[in-house]
């Protein structure tokens, strides 16, 4: 009888293990799971790499070299007297338009116009372009307002700078839907709002 008692005992004790064994292991529904909300992932597309410099256009086009850094969204670039008298074009970039580092200085003016001077010291050419089929000034009637495309050594293909300048968030757009280019431009000042970048920084 004590025997079998022991052997009750020891089952009942067996079995309770196991049973705590298996709650351990199989948690209840009512155990509480945390979820993360999916998060929407932004992926940084390069605009300016879509971009073609199309030679077979009626814009006016010409290679140039640069006379003089202004800021971030002005050059003054050599062209032959044929289109500036004195030899000089005082370039203003079509469709942004870069905080102020001259003069009075804006956040973010410096660092637009180090960008700027940056991709057109290493290029190997430049090339200029007009928006129409003539070269167009800007209101104060000194500036050509242009589009300014350049490559280098490394990069084969022509890129288009004013577009790279809004792609990197270090320039606002300014009528920019009314040029040739207005889709794309578009896309890349849409992307660096979202992406926060450079003076787009929440």
């Amino acid at each position: 009888m004590k025997k079998n008692f022991r052997l009750l005992s020891l089952l009942l004790v067996l079995c309770t293990i196991i049973s705590v064994l298996a709650a351990c292991q199989n948690p209840t529904e009512s155990t509480t799971t945390t979820t993360s909300k999916p998060v929407e992932e932004l992926v940084w597309v390069d605009y300016v790499s879509q971009v073609k410099l199309d030679m077979t256009s009626d814009r006016l086009r010409q290679e140039v070299t640069v006379h003089q850094f202004v800021d971030g969204d002005t050059t003054h670039f050599n062209v032959p007297k044929t289109i500036a008298p004195n030899g000089t074009l005082k370039a203003r970039y079509l469709a942004i338009n870069t905080p102020e580092s001259t003069g009075a200085i804006e956040e973010w003016g410096k660092a637009a116009s180090k960008f700027t001077r940056s991709k057109l010291e290493s290029a190997v050419s430049i090339i200029i372009e007009s928006d129409t089929s003539n070269w167009d000034v800007d209101s104060t009637g000194e500036r050509y307002l242009v589009w300014i495309w350049y490559k280098t050594a490394e990069i084969t293909d022509w890129r288009l700078l004013n577009l790279e300048i809004l792609q990197a968030g270090f320039s606002k757009a300014k009528g920019a839907g009314e040029t040739c280019y207005g889709e794309v431009l578009s896309k890349a000042l849409s992307q660096a709002v979202k992406l926060e970048l450079n003076l787009y920084k929440g």
